[in-house]
């Protein structure tokens, strides 16, 4: 499955994506740069550039609601 948005291909992990499901995951912000935040989920993955312009300001420490690789909550 290819990721339209980033143009990557989908590295679904226990049969589920971020990119490609239609709901929200609860993540922990690590750390922010330029390119968008890194972002933990509750099995410890990493995800690199989620945006997070709509729900700022954020700080590493805060939980958001990630969904298609943006923040939304």
């Amino acid at each position: 499955m290819i990721d339209e948005a980033f143009g990557q291909t989908c590295r679904a992990v226990a049969g589920h994506c971020i990119t490609c499901g239609d709901e929200g995951l609860p993540m922990r912000v690590e750390s922010l740069a330029s390119d968008g935040a890194v972002c933990i989920d509750e099995r410890g993955i990493r995800h690199a550039g989620i945006a997070v312009e709509l729900v700022e300001p954020v700080r590493p420490g805060d939980r958001v609601l990630v969904h298609a690789g943006v923040a939304i909550a």
